[in-house]
């Protein structure tokens, strides 16, 4: 399984000091902004007086959902943090973002970057709770196991953990991030430091750089499309019992059509829907009997047919295609089908299943299938 979360804090902190172009901005919170971004600002001279922003991200883990309440292990488990561009000027032809555990608590607030005056409530550089009750950030004596920055000018700009790290280069490529977060997530799951969200930033050596320029926007939380901050943490949640039930011939991958046998079209937030795929022939052979062949339950190969989720309007993929986290299970009297939980997926939009086929499992020769029934979950 994919289970998709969605964050519910988040806010952009700016590195900066009373000779920047807008003063206080290391006090300024933008919590509530549409836009999350990492930008670099180095003044004309190219001195030291260079200025970072720092992305703060956090999410509600379920863990009694996370594969059925077992604890999260690097061995079996995966997890992504997924980032979607609005937009990228200027930026390197290489660079590398970085990703910690923070080790202090703080609030989203409720300021943007473009409120004249700035709202200095709320997490930023300086203040992890806003001017007041005006809690700092550590600049030193941090908690055991954790360091903090100074940033390049400005002190200030967050603390974090150092021991479970993860980090994505970029060369001349998407900008979109998709960074393997295993290592952090496995230490809150078992309980090595409590969750206090992401800090995203440009490696060390890229912050202070002063010939490193640009700037990522990301959509973030408050925004009014498909695409805030998701958290996927993958399992592998796949049953297999065939019993009596016979095999799909799949020799013929054009003569095989999909469908979902208990499909409800609408489904409530909040709970796990399971769908069974049933697969036949096209054009089965006549025979002589007082039943259809429509209505003979066949099974997959196993481990040779995966499920993803789409959203209909905007085609992007929800939850992606994986040979191991969607894997068709198999029951023994029902067939074949996948669960996931509804709370991964948008209320009131359209979705449709889609499901790959590979002949082999070494096999890049894949054949898809696109179900025609859509579904949606509802409030």
């Amino acid at each position: 399984m994919i289970y998709s979360i969605y964050s519910k804090k988040d806010t952009t902190i700016y590195e900066g000091d009373a000779d920047t172009y807008q003063p206080d901005i290391d006090k300024m919170n933008s919590g509530i902004d549409e836009i999350l971004e990492i930008k670099k600002t180095v003044s004309s001279s190219k001195t030291v007086n260079t200025y970072n922003s720092r992305i703060l991200l956090h999410f509600d883990i379920d863990w009694t959902k996370i594969d059925s309440g077992s604890a999260f292990t690097t061995a079996s488990n995966i997890a992504y943090l997924n980032l979607y561009t609005s937009k990228a000027e200027t930026i390197p032809y290489s660079y590398t973002l970085e990703t910690y555990p923070i080790s202090m608590s703080w609030d989203m607030g409720l300021g943007r970057a473009t409120n004249k005056p700035i709202i200095k409530e709320g997490a930023s550089w300086t203040y992890r709770d806003g001017e007041t009750p005006a809690t700092s950030w550590l600049t030193g004596s941090f908690v055991a196991g954790s360091t903090g920055s100074n940033g390049c000018t400005t002190n200030g700009g967050g603390t974090w953990y150092t021991s479970s790290k993860a980090q994505q280069t970029f060369l001349y490529e998407s900008t979109d991030l998709r960074m393997n977060v295993d290592d952090i997530v496995f230490d809150w799951s078992s309980s090595v430091y409590p969750n206090e969200g992401f800090i995203i930033k440009r490696s060390g050596s890229q912050e202070c750089n002063p010939n490193r320029y640009g700037v990522v926007q990301y959509f973030a939380e408050n925004t009014h499309t498909v695409y805030p901050p998701r958290l996927e943490i993958c399992w592998d949640d796949k049953t297999w019992a065939t019993g009596s039930l016979s095999l799909l011939d799949m020799e013929d991958t054009g003569d095989i059509f999909f469908y979902v046998r208990n499909n409800r079209g609408r489904y409530k937030r909040g709970g796990k829907i399971r769908f069974y795929i049933r697969g036949r022939s096209k054009y089965p052979e006549k025979t002589y009997s007082n039943t259809s062949a429509a209505l003979d339950i066949k099974y997959t190969p196993d481990n040779h047919v995966c499920y993803s989720i789409k959203d209909t309007k905007t085609n992007e993929t929800i939850i992606p295609y994986d040979d191991t986290y969607t894997a068709l299970s198999c029951n023994a009297t029902k067939g074949n089908y996948f669960e996931i939980y509804s709370d991964s997926l948008f209320e009131e939009r359209d979705y449709q299943i889609q499901l790959r086929y590979r002949p082999t499992t070494t096999s890049v020769d894949y054949s898809y299938y696109d179900i025609k029934d859509t579904f949606k979950v509802v409030r």
